[in-house]
């Protein structure tokens, strides 16, 4: 079971997710965490989920602040109870889904007319593709979401992987720095910056 933690919806219980191989959820510990780090970050921030799953980072944010959001989720039954997560929250004024692939999604300019539905550029980017797909999946978005005009200046991402058996993410490309790098047992979340100037990277 999982439950928006903090805000207008604190409390809330989300829908059970269907049964969906490889589908994993931000635990609680970790998702409070992340959001403790972000509070700055939130108020009406435009949000991009992009690998949604259960929506759960999507919805605390609309939650804590966070203006609009849009999720992308390839899986179709994933998708089906997005969408109806969505209407029992009330958010359809502020929450956009996108079915279909994170890659395909960036591939889709920001400014360009075809992509008027999806609410970019962000100001914050989850960054949460299945552990054993990390590498490849971000070998592939990563360029996209740089180039695409995506993010906004100074737009945080937030990016979960887990640390053994290879999943690290590859490289960051120039223009994203990473500020802080938390662990929570296996599981790492890095907290970047855009920016096209160098910073300081702090370890815990």
């Amino acid at each position: 079971m999982q439950r928006i933690s903090g805000g207008s919806l604190r409390g809330r219980v989300l829908k059970s997710l269907p049964t969906v191989p490889g589908l994993r959820p931000t635990g609680a510990r970790v998702r409070e965490a992340i959001f403790d780090r972000l509070q700055h970050e939130l108020r009406d921030a435009v949000v991009l989920d992009l690998f949604a799953g259960s929506g759960a980072l999507a919805f605390e944010a609309l939650s804590r602040g966070a203006s609009r959001a849009t999720l992308v989720e390839r899986n179709s039954a994933v998708a089906r109870h997005l969408q109806a997560q969505i209407r029992e929250l009330a958010l359809g004024d502020r929450a956009r889904l996108w079915h279909g692939d994170a890659t395909t999604f960036l591939l889709r300019n920001s400014t360009s007319a075809n992509a008027a539905d999806v609410a970019g550029p962000y100001d914050l980017v989850f960054v949460d593709p299945p552990y054993e797909d990390t590498a490849a999946v971000l070998a592939a978005v990563l360029p996209a979401l740089m180039a695409g005009g995506w993010l906004a200046e100074s737009a945080a991402l937030v990016c979960e992987y887990d640390r053994a058996g290879g999943h690290r993410p590859p490289a960051w490309p120039p223009g994203l720095v990473v500020e802080t790098t938390r662990h929570y047992g296996q599981t790492a979340v890095e907290f970047l910056r855009h920016t096209l100037t160098t910073g300081a990277r702090e370890q815990c």
